[in-house]
């Protein structure tokens, strides 16, 4: 017997192997194409309208984090699917379970592994750098004099003080172009000052002042605040109206609720 016809045992072929992952790959890009593309047209409809600075970004934030997430998931949910529906057992042509063998077993791929590990990492490494800038944009540069609110919550509404201008409101009623600063509380138990439009959301604990970043509304029109934690029975129903108006109608606002106009101006 010559060594050419040796038997030396099965010989396998990578080929099947890469074009099941060849075609999965393609099956995920096209569905992620088509999964990023709804998510940029249907932000604007989904997102809340966009009244400052601090609420346009964390739209955009939304809108990129849900966009990248779309790649990933489908990554994994692709590969699932497939593997579900061509690798299934299927019951043996002659019926007795005993004819089912073993797969082949599987073999380590570091090539994968290094890829899907620095992608991984970058991802991580990226949202964390995106939420320290979003972080250091509120934070830096606070203008000199805002409009200080002082935001109380209680079960199940809100209540606004303006210690500048001498009004209290169960409305929030706000100067357009002016730079706003909420210093918030609770007087029962936690809840939650959000305020969609303005990009603001803090906590509101009992017996303590927490101060927001200051924002500045940019754009009229009505809006609503609402509470971010479960706080009890009616706690779906605790917003109450923001409105974000010009000078001028604040400072009548201001006159109507028997505060002073001529600091609200300043």
């Amino acid at each position: 017997m010559t060594p050419e016809s040796q038997d030396d045992g099965p010989v396998t072929s990578a080929a099947p192997e890469v074009s099941h992952v060849r075609r999965v790959l393609k099956i995920w890009a096209a569905l992620s194409v088509i999964g990023v593309v709804l998510v940029i047209v249907l932000a604007p409809i989904v997102n809340p309208s966009s009244a400052s600075a601090s609420a346009g970004f964390a739209n955009l934030t939304n809108v990129l984090f849900t966009a990248m997430a779309v790649p990933v998931g489908l990554f994994v949910w692709v590969f699932v699917g497939y593997s579900l529906v061509v690798f299934r057992a299927r019951k043996p042509a002659s019926g007795r379970i005993e004819d089912l063998e073993d797969g082949p077993p599987l073999q380590a791929k570091p090539g994968y592994q290094i890829a899907w590990l620095a992608i991984t990492a970058s991802l991580a490494i990226f949202l964390v750098g995106w939420g320290m800038f979003g972080f250091y944009k509120q934070t830096t540069d606070p203008p000199a004099k805002p409009l200080v609110v002082y935001v109380t919550g209680q079960q199940w509404t809100w209540t606004y003080r303006y210690p500048s201008i001498g009004v209290q409101s169960s409305v929030l009623e706000l100067p357009v172009s002016r730079p706003v600063q909420f210093h918030v509380t609770s007087d029962d138990v936690l809840h939650g000052f959000d305020v969609d439009g303005l990009g603001v959301l803090i906590d509101a604990n009992p017996g303590w002042w927490t101060v927001a970043p200051t924002v500045t509304p940019s754009r009229l029109g009505s809006y609503a605040t609402r509470c971010d934690e479960l706080c009890g029975l009616y706690h779906t129903y605790m917003w109450s109206p923001v409105n974000v108006v010009s000078r001028s109608a604040f400072a009548t606002w201001v006159t109507a609720n028997g505060g002073n106009a001529s600091a609200a101006g300043s």
